[in-house]
């Protein structure tokens, strides 16, 4: 108690690490990055998105940790048989590198962008000869990159401005090249969770810039089985567990208690799983895997 006190006191210090935080100016050591470990102990392979389940199962509460990663790479092989050796393609949201490394491994000629440096820094200590650039999309530098047959957005276009993207990517792509995508698409503007472009916003965009979609794969179902369990996990054991541990605290601690109780109880009783409900998602969203070229 005694150093909370002194740092609660400490003006000067508390205003200088508020200053950094606000200008994100806080130096990032990349061998102590809390993400990189999570997933690292938690499902020991680089991908960060919602895995691909061939055949769904039909109780979510029979999944395994095991499906879950297999899920993940039965996910990026379905980018990786579209893609053939010897072409040069680019991964726009390349993450820790997961798909670049099975991509390298075929033959391809691989380069990632990510705007993440712990990101960067892990796939460059684990795979130094694989090209990656440390910035948006949207800041990508042209200048000597060249064009490339296969322009590649794996759940990450969701994140990107709809049309600067896809300016960015008619530039990079090789006249008779092909931009690759999986992801999801709200149905409607009014959901509610916010993320994903809505999608016939995006078919009429990329139509008005001169693509035509050739390939469209509706995995909705297939991905759902992560989201079910993802909910199971949360509501059957997080929820439970914390609630468990913060009256625990309490019971021990009953200044905190009397401070703090109502906040934190209201807390809890607020938080919400919509962004995790597979029911939800079906309703508001659908996931596709598309493959774009030049109309």
């Amino acid at each position: 108690m005694s150093s909370i006190f002194l740092r609660l006191i400490n003006l000067p210090a508390m205003i200088t690490h508020l200053v950094k935080r606000r200008k994100k100016t806080i130096v990032h050591d990349p061998s102590n990055d809390l993400e990189l470990a999570l997933y690292a102990t938690i499902f020991g392979n680089d991908f960060l998105h919602y895995g691909y389940f061939e055949n769904p199962p039909k109780d979510p509460e029979t999944i395994s940790m095991a499906d879950i990663k297999k899920s993940m790479d039965d996910y990026a092989q379905l980018l990786v048989e579209r893609i053939k050796k010897g072409e040069k393609a680019i991964e726009l949201g390349c993450g820790m590198g997961g798909l670049l490394t099975k991509l390298d491994n075929k033959g391809v000629d691989i380069s990632g962008v990510t705007p993440d440096n712990s990101q960067i820094a892990h796939i460059s200590k684990q795979w130094p000869h694989i090209k990656t650039h440390n910035c948006k999309l949207e800041d990508l530098e042209l200048q000597g990159l060249g064009k490339f047959d296969v322009a590649i957005n794996s759940e990450s276009f969701q994140y990107v401005d709809m049309q600067k993207g896809i300016n960015k990517i008619d530039q990079l792509l090789d006249e008779s090249g092909r931009w690759i995508m999986i992801d999801y698409f709200r149905l409607k503007a009014d959901t509610k969770n916010k993320s994903g472009h809505i999608l016939s916003e995006f078919e009429a965009a990329i139509k008005e810039n001169g693509f035509k979609i050739v390939e469209r794969v509706d995995i909705t179902k297939n991905v759902l089985p992560t989201l079910q369990y993802a909910y199971i996990l949360a509501n059957s054991l997080a929820l439970p567990v914390a609630d468990f541990t913060i009256k625990k605290f309490f019971l021990r601690h009953s200044f905190f208690e009397y401070l703090f109780s109502p906040k934190v109880k209201n807390l809890l009783d607020n938080v919400r799983l919509d962004t995790i409900d597979a029911d939800v998602f079906v309703k508001e969203k659908t996931y596709l895997l598309l493959t774009i070229e030049r109309a």
